[in-house]
């Protein structure tokens, strides 16, 4: 349902989710100023000048841009606190990729602009490796021809830098590939992320000549590296993992599975927050095709519990084989990750609204409600068919012992003859000022009902949601 007449739109922001953003538009803008303090405007001259003053711009901003792209791909956890939650991370990790490979095409592209007006050829040049001999002239300080070869070979790496990450970038954002396949092409954004700094380190240019644009550049590149290394190479060092052991798994209707695992470690369980999801990996031996490869859930079980739970719907073709996992099949566990939780907010007014297997984070947080609290809380669970109610019962109960301060709305699609609108929550919740709401669903249903909650009047900072839809 959508909302109708003319009814007040507050537009707000929430500050911690800003940080992130900034820091990142900072670290881009240092180069350009540092480039403009070298080469202030008033000099620039001609229209091969400008081409080639766009170019350098544009590659310095690319680079710094494809290295806090491999930063922001860690997980670590400051960057939850930066940007307010892992998914906001990776949003701004995919449109930053997006942005880097736009600068760097444009990169080269400006750079053989400037020699059109001369020669195609020239031109041409600039994008294909040329005068790389004689090789011993690399190597020879004293050779005639050194610094012409060293150039040349320079210039070499950021062609082969240059394609290799367009070429891997393209692949991320345009081409439909398997997981598994698509998880390995990403295997080559730290080697040509590399070259792309050999390119930066020997060519002739601005970096060359200025120090601190120099140490700021290459600092940037060594960040970039060591966090692919410290994400791809040495991920099983450093990044903390708890094993488990799959004890029971549970389908139900609308093809999905409920997977329950038990710590290896009694002694030392995860610790997670209501509201958080992992990422897991059942290994090899998990039977009936359930590949080994990592994948984020959000977590459906009491954040006190020993048992760590999941609720998975088949989405695709990794999440449709999980009915079929074993009984005592192995699972590396990472973890756990997000701010999508009603214990990071100080507002203890708060209305749930989940879609589907949406529902999952609100589990784990209605279980986790202690009835001396004094959160006041109403839980509206929206799906097509009643069938599809997953553990309602649980939320039920849940419901019972708060003693009328969790209540809990199911709203059955195909008996209501419609979608969950705002229009139904008023009726059950009243007033919705000063209220927080938590959103979990479809892209669409949230968009909408996100959309109908600011045309109420409220602001967009008291409006959280998981939007996280990696594969």
């Amino acid at each position: 349902m959508q909302p109708s007449g003319n009814r007040k739109v507050t537009i707000s922001f929430r500050i911690e989710h800003l940080i992130g953003w900034f820091i990142t538009f900072v670290l881009c803008l240092i180069p350009v100023i540092m480039w403009a303090r070298i080469h202030p405007l008033y000099t620039i001259d001609g229209f091969a000048a400008t081409m080639l003053a766009i170019g350098r711009i544009t590659g310095l901003v690319g680079l710094v841009m494809y290295a806090l792209n491999l930063i922001f791909s860690t997980r670590l956890r400051f960057l939850e606190y930066l940007f307010g939650g892992l998914n906001r991370v990776y949003i701004a990790h995919h449109l930053l990729g997006g942005l880097a490979l736009i600068f760097l095409s444009l990169h080269p592209f400006f750079l053989a602009l400037r020699y059109v007006h001369l020669s195609l050829k020239q031109a041409a040049l600039v994008l294909l490796p040329n005068g790389l001999l004689p090789l011993d002239a690399l190597f020879n300080a004293q050779h005639v021809y050194h610094g012409v070869v060293l150039e040349q070979w320079a210039i070499f790496f950021g062609i082969i830098a240059f394609w290799g990450m367009v070429g891997l970038l393209l692949v991320t954002f345009f081409v439909k590939l398997p997981y598994r396949i698509w998880l390995f092409t990403h295997k080559f954004l730290g080697p040509a992320f590399f070259i792309a700094g050999l390119h930066v380190l020997f060519i002739s240019s601005d970096t060359s000549i200025n120090a601190p644009m120099k140490y700021y550049i290459l600092a940037i590149t060594a960040l970039g590296i060591a966090a692919f290394i410290y994400k791809t190479i040495l991920g099983n060092i450093f990044i903390r993992r708890h094993k488990y052991l799959v004890s029971n798994v549970q389908t139900f209707e609308g093809d999905v599975v409920q997977v329950s695992l038990e710590p290896t470690d009694l002694a030392r369980p995860m610790a997670y927050k209501p509201g958080q999801f992992v990422y897991i990996k059942f290994t090899s031996d998990a039977g009936g095709g359930v590949k080994s490869e990592w994948h984020p859930f959000s977590i459906s079980s009491h954040a006190k519990s020993d048992q760590l739970q999941l609720t998975v719907k088949g989405l695709g073709d990794y999440t449709k084989t999980l009915h079929q996992l074993k009984t005592g099949t192995i699972a590396e566990v990472e973890g756990a990750y997000g701010r999508f939780s009603y214990k990071n907010f100080k507002n203890q007014n708060q209305v749930w609204i989940a879609g589907g297997i949406g529902i999952t984070p609100f589990l784990s947080m209605a279980l986790s409600l202690s009835p001396d609290d004094d959160y006041h809380i109403d839980l509206y669970y929206s799906v097509k068919t009643r069938s599809e109610l997953i553990d309602f019962q649980k939320l039920a109960n849940a419901s019972f012992i708060r003693h009328g301060k969790f209540g809990v709305y199911a709203f059955i699609g195909d008996e209501e003859n419609g979608y969950l609108g705002i229009d139904f929550i008023k009726q059950h919740s009243g007033d919705l000022a000063g209220k927080d709401f938590f959103i979990c669903g479809p892209p669409p249903m949230m968009q909408s009902l996100r959309g109908q909650l600011k045309a109420e009047g409220v602001p967009g900072a008291r409006i959280h949601s998981e939007e996280f839809a990696m594969s």
